[in-house]
């Protein structure tokens, strides 16, 4: 994230504007000007720059400071020269030196003017920033929208805000190393259809109101189809469903280390290859082995490896219950030199070949197991064989052959003598012959073409394929079992293999929802759009990428569906919480209302059913995750049920962890929370419940003070010193039940200290 501070640019350019003379011009551009003549930079070195280029330096750094005011303490100036595939563009660079360091970067296109991108960097010292930004996140996007449309006035107009689950998460913690800074995207359109990868980017410094980077991405020239003749939405989704659309497979939940299993259980996943666009021109399937596309959007992360740490135990140490567990798991583990043997043989090492590593660890494919990993080399180290056993039964697990190239080899074309067909026959055959009785509980899944550096000089020829088994249980899929191999197109050698097997129970799938069912609730949460994509060939000698009218689910890639009750779950089994962007139906004219939407924006508090209830008691629970969340580091904490477990248990946890609830304070999470209570966890929140906690420093001269427990005396009277809560008719009224409303501007208050 840029940081910025100074002058605002809005009042810049009403300078600019009112003096209607041009801006007076700085020591170093001149000095640029004079050195480089009329297109060429101070600190462009042996570039060279087209007579033909129509837009001059000097015209370049007049444009740029017309559109976007340079801060006066920016005395320094550099620039340069670039061309790419015939495109032109000046880099402008005014800096300062002094403290503070800031600088600005200014791209302007060579031929026609426009500015293409802007960076404003000003340093500041780290949790400078406490409370909300000055400038709300809809207020920073009527900004935005300003400066595209003044900057870009003509290409503007063409374009729609992207939805907001699109926009980068912002952190509105109450202290902040850095400003807040709120990036809108504007994506181009044509006829009303959004283009991929084109548009315009304005990030807005929440603080200032200024506008501190912006980009346009749009290519003039590209060629977008026309959509007359396209296929209709109501056809789209027919062919979805009938060649596409989702299957019952089993999945294990992700778990916290590499030895916990997790909970199998049938879920509803996209068909291989996980992904569907269709062609709305031709209504055919995309081919992703062909053509691919690639949007913003992301799937849910995977769960990652973990390797295990050995450890030393010298002798007489006394262990804990972990490491005594964790000694007896390895008594029954073959030795290292006895894998080796078996490793050796198994592959049929060549002679030459000695050993160069061997290494235990866990195989997070299949939690609770151990495998031996162990490498052999050739005499000149250029080529390699890894192999990996079972360290309890001595099976093969996996193996890679690998060789080293040298740097002008790995660019020629592979001379591809095997097909895809024949791959498919080598692999099953090595399968069979490895496990053949597993070979009849797995199906051909897919293959994928593997292509290599070869492809920057348009030859898209494949160097392997990659071909997936996927195992079969109570006759649904489970696709992370099965096997895995590559086979090398010139020689037709298997040079990868791996077999990933879970020994576990598998749960009855009976009861599971149907597929219509499955693919409608997709479709509900995840509706066909109409979009301009950008296609990728992999298979065929083009350079350039063509534009392509298709269909796709809007953020469809890795959703899941729990088949029993078809809620959409993540990668943890758990219930997907969608951000509410603060669309209520029930909070138009309320006096919370500002701050409902500006917390519900920031995914700090939820509704339900579009409802908010500002009027109903706010529980102890819905305060809590309230705290938590909005002091928490990360950007978007959705709180979901843990099991058993209830919803708010982690909520309490993190409350108590944090401070929030400190002492013998105790919170009924699921009943009303009075006036008292919420200044208390406010005040603790904050930061300031040791000086709180000490009452004999604190006066509270509101009519009901002896109501209020001496204990309770200091965070009464922060909380309204800081105006946190306000008096009731000169009253404090500790014990009245808060509204979902009242928390609602008291967290936006509290944050604003």
């Amino acid at each position: 994230m840029l940081k910025s501070a100074g002058v605002g640019l809005a009042a810049c350019l009403l300078a600019a504007v009112l003096a209607g003379s041009p801006l007076p011009s700085l020591a170093g551009e001149d000095q640029a000007i004079k050195e480089g003549g009329a297109a060429s930079g101070a600190d462009l070195k042996g570039a060279s720059v087209p007579d033909s280029v129509a837009v001059s330096l000097e015209k370049a750094i007049n444009i740029a400071r017309d559109k976007v005011p340079v801060p006066a303490q920016l005395e320094k100036f550099s620039s340069d020269y670039n061309e790419y595939n015939g495109k032109g563009q000046w880099n402008l660079r005014w800096y300062s030196s002094e403290t503070p360091e800031a600088s600005m970067h200014i791209n302007i296109n060579a031929s026609t003017g426009e500015v293409e991108n802007v960076n404003y960097y000003k340093s500041v010292t780290p949790s400078h920033y406490k409370g909300m930004p000055r400038y709300s996140r809809e207020q920073s996007l009527k900004i935005a929208r300003e400066e595209a449309a003044r900057l870009q006035p003509d290409k503007f107009s063409s374009t729609i805000l992207a939805p907001r689950e699109e926009w980068p998460p912002v952190s509105v913690l109450k202290e902040r190393d850095y400003p807040t800074v709120y990036d809108f995207y504007f994506r181009r359109t044509s006829g009303g259809i959004p283009v991929s990868g084109q548009g315009i980017n304005a990030g807005i410094n929440a603080e200032t109101g200024e506008l501190i980077r912006y980009s346009c991405n749009w290519i003039n020239d590209a060629k977008l189809p026309s959509p007359g003749g396209k296929i209709s939405i109501d056809q789209a989704k027919k062919i979805f469903l009938e060649r596409s659309g989702f299957e019952l497979t089993y999945y294990m939940t992700g778990q916290p280390d590499a030895d916990t299993t997790g909970e199998l259980k049938p879920v509803y996943r996209l068909k291989p290859p996980g992904r569907f666009f269709l062609n709305a021109l031709t209504g055919e399937v995309v081919d992703s082995k062909v053509l691919d596309f690639y949007f913003d959007e992301m799937g849910y992360g995977g769960r990652g490896e973990q390797s295990m740490n050995k450890a030393k135990m010298e002798a007489g140490s006394s262990l804990t219950p972990a490491e005594n567990k964790a000694v007896k798991e390895t008594v029954d583990l073959i030795s290292a030199d006895r894998a080796q043997e078996i490793a050796a043989k198994e592959l049929e090492v060549p002679k030459g070949y000695t050993v160069g590593g061997r290494n235990l660890e866990r195989y997070y494919g299949v939690p609770g197991s151990r495998v031996w990993n162990i490498q052999f080399a050739d005499s000149e180290k250029k080529k390699w064989i890894r192999v990996s056993l079972d360290a309890r039964s001595g099976g093969l697990v996996s193996f890679s052959k690998d060789q080293r190239f040298n740097p002008e080899d790995i660019y020629k074309e592979p001379q591809v003598r095997v097909s895809a067909e024949q791959a498919q026959k080598t692999a099953e055959d090595l399968i069979k012959k490895l496990q053949p009785g597993k070979f009849g509980q797995v199906i051909f899944r897919q293959w994928e073409p593997e292509m290599g550096p070869w492809v920057k000089t348009g030859k898209y020829v494949p160097g392997a394929y990659n071909l997936v088994y996927a195992r079969m249980v109570n006759g649904v899929v489970y696709p992370e079992n099965g096997f895995r191999l590559r086979v090398d197109t010139t020689t037709g050698e298997v040079t990868s293999y791996q077999v990933t097997w879970l020994e576990a129970g598998f749960p009855s799938v009976q009861g599971v929802i149907d597929t219509v069912s499955a693919n409608e609730k997709f479709l509900a949460g995840h509706p066909l759009v109409l979009e301009y994509g950008r296609g990728h060939q992999r298979l065929e000698g083009r350079r350039e990428s063509d534009y392509y009218l298709i269909y796709r689910p809007r953020e469809g890639i890795g959703v899941m569906l729990d088949a029993i009750n078809g809620q959409e779950i993540d990668y943890h089994g758990k219930p997907v919480v969608k951000k509410d962007n603060g669309h209520f139906t029930d909070i138009s004219g309320h006096p919370a209302e500002d701050d409902i939407r500006l917390l519900a924006g920031e995914g700090i508090v939820l509704g339900n059913g579009g409802l908010f209830r500002p009027d109903d008691p706010a529980t102890g629970a819905e305060v809590l995750a309230m705290l938590v969340k909005a002091y928490s580091r990360q950007d978007f904490m959705p709180i979901t049920e843990s099991g058993k477990d209830p919803w708010y248990k982690p909520v309490f946890e993190k409350a108590r962890a944090r401070g929030m609830l400190d002492g013998g304070m105790t919170v009924d999470p699921e009943g009303s929370l009075s006036r008292l209570q919420l200044s208390r966890l406010g005040i603790n929140a904050g930061g300031w419940g040791k000086l709180a906690g000490i009452p004999r420093i604190f006066k509270l001269e509101i009519a009901d003070a002896g109501s209020i427990p001496v204990e309770y005396r200091g965070y009464a009277a922060s909380a309204l010193a800081m105006g946190l809560i306000d008096q009731e008719s000169g009253n404090f009224n500790p014990e009245r039940a808060v509204t979902r409303g009242e928390a609602a501007t008291f967290l936006v208050r509290l944050l604003k200290q």
